[in-house]
C-alpha cells in the first residue's frame, strides 16, 4: 500500500477531480422520467430531484460519494494514458534523429 501511495501522482490525481468537477458544469444532464436529473461523466455521482418549492435544495439532493471517486479514478487513468501515450511517440521522433 505505500508502495502505491508513492508511486501515484498526486498532481494529476488534482487535476482528474477537478477535471470531474468542471465537466459535470459542462455536459447536460441526464433526465429521468422529468423528475430526476444526475450530473456526472460515466457515473452519475449528484442526483436531483425535482421538488416543489416547499422543499429545500438540499433535501431534493443525493450525493454518491464513491460514483465521483470512480470518475475521479477512470480519468485519472486516462490521463495517465494520454500522457505515456505522448512520451512514447515523442521518444520514437527523437530516436529517428
Amino acid at each position: 500500500m505505500k508502495r502505491l501511495y508513492k508511486k501515484m501522482n498526486w498532481k494529476i490525481l488534482n487535476l482528474a477531480f477537478w477535471i470531474e468537477i468542471i465537466l459535470s458544469y459542462l455536459l447536460p444532464f441526464k433526465v429521468i422520467d422529468n423528475f430526476q436529473y444526475q450530473v456526472g461523466i460515466p457515473i452519475p455521482f449528484i442526483s436531483v430531484y425535482a421538488a416543489g418549492l416547499s422543499t429545500s435544495p438540499f433535501m431534493s439532493m443525493h450525493f454518491n460519494p464513491l460514483g465521483l471517486l470512480f470518475n475521479g479514478i477512470i480519468i485519472y487513468l486516462l490521463i495517465i494514458l494520454c500522457t505515456k501515450g505522448y512520451q512514447k511517440i515523442m521518444s520514437y521522433g527523437d530516436s529517428g534523429r
